[in-house]
């Protein structure tokens, strides 16, 4: 079934046309998975930055990494994987991010991550503000947010985005940082905002709304307070659903894979969706196809298999 879906997404991505290649900065943590069957490069962003430069759109990625064995290792393995790391820096006296993952029977993960890392001493830099200015999006998740010094950065960035993508995750934080105090106020305004149903339940939550509505209400309602072009929720095995800022709900069913781990299939779900969407293509259809690429990816193991393997 896997060889099914990835023939079926690689189909999809081949037919994709485009005046352009789409360009993405991508922003976020720098991280070693420590998992059951190895150590594996990842991060929310960093994977999203992975797989949306197999799919062919230029991009780039910022973040900060130790002076390191793991912080050299990173770099290089970026630049192997075709994604531009001259806005990763690096910061002496700090370790690039580490994390302990475990993956239960199902393939579900949770999370041990190490504090501090390098990854929340992100600065401002002027190449990166000016990046941010210059790239068709940026994308970047809720982890990152956790450090002062790296939330202020991103707040910077996200005023000067044209386009800006929020992948909600949500991970332990450090005590006394609460999640909501972090993502409510980079909610308003986004080309994408993304979160599982788990998420989605913390955010009605914030904004007072019914938990217990049913998903397409539940999504129209929500954005109109998040007021994002297009906000969307994976289902796992059941796929994904998004609403437009007209209010128009597209479905996309779930792919049937055998599991190995999901880490990293949601951003592979998010790497397609907003590839497609820069690249012109219909919601329905970018939905559907990033349905099948983070389906196949939590068929093989790690964060960021290649494609056609």
């Amino acid at each position: 079934m896997a060889r099914v879906v990835l023939l079926a997404f690689l189909s999809s991505a081949a037919a994709l046309s485009a005046p352009k290649r789409p360009s993405i900065l991508a922003i976020g943590e720098t991280l070693y998975d420590s998992l059951p069957n190895g150590v594996f490069l990842g991060g929310a962003p960093l994977n999203v930055a992975v797989h949306a430069a197999q799919l062919g759109a230029n991009v780039a990625y910022a973040s900060a990494v130790g002076d390191d064995a793991l912080g050299k290792d990173a770099k290089r393995r970026l630049e192997a994987l075709l994604v531009d790391c001259e806005l990763v820096q690096t910061r002496p006296g700090l370790e690039t991010g580490f994390v302990s993952c475990v993956v239960d029977s199902s393939g579900d993960a949770t999370y041990d991550i190490a504090h501090p890392a390098a990854w929340d001493a992100v600065r401002a830099e002027p190449s990166l503000l000016s990046a941010a200015r210059s790239f068709d999006c940026l994308v970047h998740g809720s982890l990152a947010l956790r450090s002062e010094e790296t939330a202020a950065t991103l707040k910077k960035l996200a005023a000067d985005a044209s386009k800006r993508v929020f992948d909600i995750n949500v991970r332990p934080l450090p005590e006394g940082v609460v999640m909501r105090d972090l993502v409510e106020p980079l909610l308003p305004g986004c080309f994408v905002v993304k979160m599982n149903e788990d998420e989605l339940k913390f955010v009605q939550e914030w904004f007072g709304l019914d938990r217990g509505a049913g998903l397409e209400d539940s999504l129209r309602t929500l954005n109109e307070a998040v007021r994002a072009e297009y906000l969307v929720v994976t289902r796992a095995e059941r796929g994904a659903a998004l609403v437009d800022t007209g209010g128009a709900y597209h479905e996309s069913p779930g792919v049937a894979v055998d599991v190995v781990d999901t880490v990293g299939s949601g951003d592979a779900f998010t790497a397609r969706l907003v590839y497609g969407l820069l690249a012109g293509e219909e919601a329905p259809t970018a939905l559907c196809a990033a349905t099948t690429l983070g389906s196949w990816v939590a068929s093989q193991a790690g964060a960021t298999p290649r494609h056609g393997t």
